[in-house]
């Protein structure tokens, strides 16, 4: 695992994928805590009284506000650590959101659902630390193959996050204290950083700061016309993607109401699952097709299995079709990230990949919240919609691979 090549190891991005670790750790306990603790009749967040559909629409509106935290905040911390380099940004961005996490475990020690929504929200802007990673990852890679897998093993660094919360939610059976002990593991982390990462950015003084550039990043996908097509389709795989670990879940828990431990082991295995395919599977994918082609047939298998998880009305199948149906998923998010990176020059890395990071976080964001809406309606639906539009978007990619 350190020879990735000559003049790459592994080693050196350690702390940079434990940033990425720990981060999606405290939001995988969103996921894992937020559907259980709404749709549990005895926990006062809610009135007792409260019926499934608008339990279903404010578990959508929850799970929206960490990423729309997350979507105002990286193209602003991406454009800063050009500014001011990677590791300072980073740094200051660790330490704010520690009582972003103290004061979402606070809300639900109180039952303060206003607060625990504004908390989420505040907790994702000071965590939009994930561009930071992404770029300090992409300054020391230059090979388009070797970038691919070292971007890869950034999102199975989220997979192993995804995979340590559910386990440390699950085991702690409470709502609250897994945001504590999270809250206690961020200045470690930074400590990490502050005497084990070495900056080899050479800041930009020149670079402006716009703190309205998450609106400006949104309105460049339509004047920066080389990058127009892939911002969008990106977003429709994130808004897909993302959105099928929110409301799958949501799924799960209405249709089969699994106690906490068994709920929190699902999404822990599938997880690993995730973690699997990143480290191992999309390294040998990655050399053997190009970008679009790996991408498209990822996105057009990815829409097909995820539609299979509807099929079995047993619970003990949703293992398998869970399981199956993130390998490919999870793989179409670092690729497709991986082809927008190809198309600019280093100077506009970080700011290009803030702007995508910001795609990602509305598309989880938007599928989140429009995703409790539709179930709201009826439970699976939302999987119906999110999985037909990865299949038209690998259709999409592989005309464009084609041409």
């Amino acid at each position: 695992m350190y020879n990735i090549a000559a003049k790459v190891r592994v080693s050196e991005f350690f702390p940079l994928y434990a940033v990425i670790l720990l981060g999606f750790l405290g939001y995988a306990l969103t996921i894992t805590l937020f559907i259980p603790m709404l749709m549990d009749q005895s926990f006062q967040l809610l009135p007792s009284n409260t019926s499934v559909g608008m339990r279903a629409a404010v578990s959508g509106l929850l799970l929206a506000m960490y990423p729309l935290g997350q979507f105002f905040g990286s193209p602003i911390i991406g454009s800063i650590s050009d500014h001011y380099g990677r590791k300072k940004v980073l740094l200051i961005s660790l330490l704010m959101c520690t009582g972003g996490f103290l004061g979402m475990g606070l809300s639900i020690e109180f039952h303060q659902l206003s607060l625990l929504l504004l908390f989420s929200f505040l907790t994702g802007l000071c965590e939009s630390n994930m561009a930071i990673s992404q770029s300090a990852i992409v300054d020391r890679s230059p090979d388009p193959i070797i970038k691919t897998k070292l971007i890869g093993y950034g999102y199975s660094a989220c997979s192993l996050g995804y995979i340590l919360g559910p386990l440390l939610a699950g085991s702690t059976l409470n709502y609250s204290m897994p945001f504590f002990i999270v809250a206690i593991g961020v200045p470690l982390l930074a400590l990490w950083i502050f005497f084990n990462f070495d900056e080899v950015y050479y800041p930009n003084p020149q670079t402006k700061i716009k703190f309205m550039q998450s609106i400006t990043a949104i309105k460049s996908i339509f004047t920066q016309k080389k990058l127009t097509k892939i911002y969008l389709i990106n977003f429709a795989i994130f808004f897909s993607v993302q959105g099928l670990y929110r409301v799958i879940p949501l799924y799960v828990q209405d249709t089969w109401h699994p106690s906490l431990h068994i709920f929190s082991v699902l999404i822990s295995f599938v997880s690993f699952m995730c973690f699997l395919a990143n480290l191992f599977v999309l390294g040998k994918l990655s050399s053997r097709f190009s970008t679009k082609q790996l991408l498209s047939g990822l996105l057009i298998v990815s829409g097909v299995v995820v539609l299979a998880i509807l099929i079995p009305h047993e619970f003990n199948w949703i293992w398998l079709t869970y399981g199956l149906a993130v390998i490919p998923t999870v793989m179409a998010l670092p690729t497709c990230t991986t082809w927008l990176s190809h198309q600019v020059q280093s100077s506009e890395q970080g700011q290009v990949l803030g702007n995508n990071q910001a795609l990602l976080v509305l598309g989880e964001a938007s599928s989140a919240a429009l995703g409790g809406l539709i179930a709201a309606i009826m439970v699976p639906l939302p999987i119906i919609c999110l999985g037909l539009i990865l299949i038209v978007a690998g259709i999409v990619v592989k005309q464009d691979t084609a041409n």
